[in-house]
C-alpha cells in the first residue's frame, strides 16, 4: 500500500494569516500557534512582531483580564502570550528586548500597589527573566536606568515570582564581567540591608519571610 503525502499542506495559522484583517486573538485560538512560532514560521513571526501585536502581547501578561470572562478562559490568552514572548525565538526576543517602549510597557507592571496578581506576576517574571538570559546587556542597562526598579521589586517581595526575579538577577547573568557589574549595582542599591529591613519584627510577617528567603540566597 502506498501512502500519499501532501508536502504543500498549509497550516491553520497560515490560512488565518492569509485573511485580510486577522486578529491576534484569532491566531491565539489556534492550538498550534506556539508550535508554528517555535518552528519559526516567518509569516507568523512577522505578524507577531508588529508594534501593535507586541504591545497587545505585553498588555495581556501585565493587565488583569476582564472579570466578566468565564473563569476557565480568563487567563488563556495571557498564558499563551507569555509562551509566545518566551519561546526563545530570536526575532521575538530581539523585538521585545530592543524596543524601549515595549520594555517600559512591561516595566509598568511593577508600578502598582501590592498584592500583585500572582499569575500575572509569574508571566512578568518569566518574560523579564527570559530577556535577562537572551538580551542581557540591553535589559540590564534598561533596568539600571530605572531609579525605582529595586524599590518596586522589594515592595512586591510578598509575591514569590518577584523574589525569583531578584534571584535571577543575582545568579543568572552572564558573562562574568556583566555579572560583576550587576552585583556592584545591587550593592550600591544596598540590597542586603534593605532585605534585612524586611525581616525586622515591625514588618509584615509574610513580607519578612520572603525577605529572609531572598537574603539567604543573595548571601
Amino acid at each position: 500500500m502506498f501512502w500519499k503525502f501532501d508536502l504543500n499542506t498549509t497550516s491553520h495559522v497560515d490560512k488565518l494569516l492569509d485573511k485580510e484583517h486577522v486578529t491576534l486573538q484569532e491566531l491565539m485560538d489556534e492550538d498550534d500557534i506556539l508550535q508554528e512560532c517555535k518552528a519559526q514560521n516567518q509569516k507568523l513571526l512577522d505578524f507577531l512582531c508588529r508594534q501593535q501585536c507586541m504591545e497587545e502581547l505585553v498588555n495581556l501578561i501585565t493587565q488583569d483580564p476582564p472579570l466578566d470572562m468565564e473563569e476557565k478562559v480568563r487567563f488563556k490568552y495571557p498564558n499563551t502570550a507569555c509562551e509566545l514572548l518566551t519561546c526563545d525565538v530570536p526575532q521575538i526576543s530581539d523585538r521585545l528586548g530592543g524596543d524601549e517602549s515595549l520594555l517600559n510597557l512591561l516595566y509598568d507592571f511593577l508600578d502598582q500597589e501590592p498584592p500583585l496578581n500572582p499569575l500575572l506576576a509569574s508571566f512578568f517574571s518569566k518574560t523579564i527573566g527570559n530577556l535577562i538570559a537572551r538580551k542581557t546587556e540591553q535589559v540590564i542597562m534598561f533596568l539600571k536606568k530605572k531609579d525605582k526598579f529595586i524599590s518596586l521589586v522589594l515592595k512586591h517581595m510578598g509575591t514569590s515570582a518577584l523574589m525569583d526575579l531578584l534571584l535571577r538577577l543575582v545568579s543568572c547573568v552572564e558573562p562574568a564581567g556583566l555579572r560583576q557589574e550587576v552585583l556592584h549595582w545591587l550593592n550600591e542599591e544596598k540590597i542586603i540591608q534593605r532585605l534585612v529591613e524586611l525581616i525586622h519584627p515591625s514588618q509584615d510577617e509574610d513580607a519578612g519571610l520572603c525577605g529572609a528567603t531572598s537574603e539567604e540566597h543573595v548571601l
